[in-house]
């Protein structure tokens, strides 16, 4: 199965089971960081989890079915902003997460991963 999105003015086809993260492109901003979010969808891109829970690691990023779309600026703050304490960023992820699955699900078929199964 393969998905046709616009991102940045492109149509770029996706298999949403093999790159989840991918359908972030050309979405709103999820993250929405008071204050920070431009919700520019030209700068969206998947905002992985700087969870350890999720698969963070020093040098690793989290599983790509663990990713948001954040705008360019969310996604600053989120991995080197020092606006927001970790526990904010944490909860503000956590946020985007839950209202980005539903949406996610609807419209490409893509389940949101547990916890249990991202580690």
């Amino acid at each position: 199965m393969q998905v046709v999105i616009i991102a940045n003015g492109k149509a770029v086809r996706v298999n949403p089971e093999l790159r989840p993260d991918l359908l972030c492109h050309g979405q709103q901003c999820y993250l929405r960081f008071p204050g920070i979010c431009r919700n520019n969808p030209d700068t969206v891109v998947p905002a992985h989890s700087n969870q350890l829970i999720h698969g963070k690691g020093k040098g690793i990023k989290a599983d790509d079915r663990m990713t948001v779309p954040a705008c360019y600026w969310c996604h600053y703050e989120l991995d080197q902003g020092k606006r927001f304490t970790k526990l904010q960023k944490i909860a503000r992820w956590d946020l985007g997460y839950d209202r980005w699955a539903p949406y996610r699900l609807y419209m490409y078929g893509v389940p949101a991963a547990r916890i249990e199964e991202a580690a």
